[in-house]
């Protein structure tokens, strides 16, 4: 903006007539001429520039802000401006005679056109445009994947600078979601065995002390060593275990959001602070699945799996002055994968062998052949155990109500008189779960079947 003032003859006549003595008279305001930027604008777009040649030879030139354009002056007949980032600011050019030549706004914007090709030849398919609107970039219109949306956004972004903001509008054309099937199947075996011998003396003189086996098989003898009336017990254990654990949480989920699933319970127990005040704490247990799927591509699902397994154990816990705690057995797993609709990918895998053996003995007594098992005990244990996390993930839609089956179909509890009479517990015949459970063709059993 320039301001012009001009002086008016009436100020030097009133001085003069203060001079006399004379009445004052009043005294009228300067008057001002405000000159606007009504020129042709000058269009510019960030990193471009353009020379403006003039009519007559420019004296001074104004520019309000040099940090959305600068100019040059070449010669007093030629102006070389450019712009540097996306606003609005005026110029103004004045000749010898302190005349306005030129003035004009100068818009600086992005090339948007430039910016659309970029961003459309680094995704594949897609109907969206970038808009300018109010110094932002606005990203408008449909993709495929959201890595399409943030790949449009990142290219957008790098070529406009980080000064500009861009505003991401884009959505998905069909937001996909995802069934996830996940099958722990472990198995544990264990053997153990055990042999003791237990001394005892009889009539107060003798030898006493051994290793009992727990639970065990006992053998007892007693003889007599001089005056002394010994006792011999000889007990033997062998123990052998197998748990097999099969679990298949399912959950489904929107691409792009987490979702969460937990099949047991929360243990409570107690913790005691330094002042003195008793907190409950809820610990889960149980099996419990957590994962946040992404569609990549139309035949591609990225995974991010993380699953638990917990069990609680009071035979190995430990106590304290609250309460008694069990040890929490615990397998879990947690990764990053990418698979196709309907493919597995195992995980997690798990094959552990452990073996134990420990010898209690009299010295010296203990090490003679043959005679000297009689003054030793033995056990032997040994553990194997096999683990196998497989997830499968599918892309589902939502189907009609008659697709899908529960374990209470066809189910009613049967009466007093058959209960009693026949002995059963159900009317009806479970169903065989051989319909699909999605429109996507996941064919097998919704849910375990009552049989």
């Amino acid at each position: 903006m320039l301001l012009r003032v001009l002086p008016s003859p009436s100020k030097y006549l009133t001085i003069f007539l203060f001079g006399f003595g004379a009445t004052a008279l009043p005294t009228p305001m300067p008057a001002q001429t405000m000159i606007e930027a009504t020129g042709r604008p000058v269009s510019l777009f960030a990193g471009e520039g353009k020379l403006l040649k003039l009519d007559t030879p420019s004296q001074t030139v104004f520019l309000a802000d040099p940090e959305i354009a600068d100019v040059e002056i070449k010669s007093p007949n030629l102006l070389y401006i450019y712009g540097k980032a996306m606003g609005e600011t005026t110029l103004f050019v004045i000749d010898a005679n302190d005349d306005v030549s030129v003035a004009s706004s100068v818009k600086v914007s992005t090339n948007v056109k430039a910016l659309n090709s970029a961003a459309h030849a680094s995704v594949q398919g897609g109907s969206f445009s970038v808009l300018e609107v109010d110094g932002a970039l606005v990203l408008t219109g449909r993709v495929g994947t959201i890595s399409d949306a943030e790949q449009v956004q990142n290219v957008v972004q790098r070529l406009a600078g980080d000064a500009v903001p861009v505003v991401n509008g884009l959505s998905l054309n069909t937001p996909p979601q995802v069934n996830l099937q996940v099958k722990i199947a472990e198995v544990s075996r264990t053997v153990t065995e055990d042999l003791g011998t237990d001394w005892t003396s009889l009539s107060g003189n003798g030898l006493t002390g051994g290793t009992s086996v727990a639970g065990g098989y006992s053998l007892s003898s007693q003889f007599n060593v001089g005056s002394s009336l010994q006792g011999v017990t000889l007990e033997a254990l062998m123990n052998e275990g197998l748990v097999t654990i099969l679990s298949e949480p399912n959950l489904t989920a929107r691409s792009g959001d987490k979702a969460s699933f937990l099949a047991g319970g929360r243990f409570p127990y107690q913790t005691q602070a330094g002042d003195g005040e008793v907190r409950v704490v809820f610990e889960p247990f149980g099996v419990e699945l957590d994962f946040e799927p992404e569609v990549q591509r139309s035949d591609k699902i990225k995974l991010v799996v993380n699953t638990k397994i917990r069990e609680l154990d009071f035979s190995k816990g430990s106590t304290t002055d609250l309460q008694n705690l069990p040890l929490i057995l615990e397998r879990s797993a947690a990764t990053t994968i990418e698979v196709s609709s309907g493919q597995s990918f195992a995980i997690a895998g798990l094959f552990k062998a452990t073996s134990q053996q420990n010898i209690k003995q009299i010295p010296g007594l203990g090490e003679i052949p043959l005679l000297g098992a009689l003054f030793r005990s033995t056990s032997f244990q040994k553990g194997e155990t096999e683990l196998v996390i497989i997830v499968t993930p599918y892309l589902v839609t939502p189907g009609a109500p008659g697709k899908f089956k529960t374990p209470l179909d066809r189910f009613a509890p049967a009466d007093r008189v058959s209960r009693a009479i026949a002995g059963e517990l159900t009317f009806g015949t479970p169903d065989d779960g051989r319909a699909t459970v999605s429109v996507k063709g996941i064919n097998g059993k919704a849910g375990l079947l009552l049989q």
